[in-house]
């Protein structure tokens, strides 16, 4: 995983305006965001951007390409993290240790948000991002369900 540092403000404007996970913010609470965080990471195809029992307690929101996530040494596929999805909410959220690792399907770039960076956010950004947190994981829950119907 390697910060990128060059992409110029506007650019990066461009990038999440295309991302549903954005779709409730405002032009200028994207700008606040990306100005507070500001840390994009390109993971080269095959890298891993995280493994099961790191202690990297980042959200990571996709914002290009696509991740694999799994357990066990590639064993168990859990599935397929794609642009303006998340993924690390449960070491985010409970400060823990990654539960799954999360390899890179081809190319990504990802927008990393600490707890930190979080908390000094403006209370209506910061509860945007929570309510996209709390959408995506319900949506998580439901798919799992789904699954566990159908094949349980």
């Amino acid at each position: 995983m390697k910060l990128i540092e060059n992409i110029p403000l506007f650019k990066q404007m461009e990038i999440i305006n295309r991302l549903g996970f954005f779709k409730e913010f405002s032009l200028n609470e994207r700008q606040i965001l990306l100005e507070s965080f500001g840390l994009l990471y390109l993971v080269r195809e095959n890298s891993f951007l995280f493994k099961q029992h790191d202690n990297d307690k980042r959200l990571f929101i996709v914002l290009s390409g696509a991740l694999i996530v799994f357990k066990h040494n590639h064993l168990l596929e859990l599935g397929t993290i794609r642009p303006g999805e998340f993924i690390g909410e449960g070491a985010f959220i409970n400060n823990r240790a990654r539960s799954i690792s999360a390899r890179a399907k081809t190319d990504a770039i990802v927008l990393a948000i600490t707890s930190d960076a979080l908390t000094r956010l403006p209370n209506v950004i910061r509860e945007k991002i929570k309510d996209r947190i709390i959408e995506g994981m319900s949506l998580r829950i439901a798919k799992l369900s789904e699954h566990i119907e159908n094949h349980g």
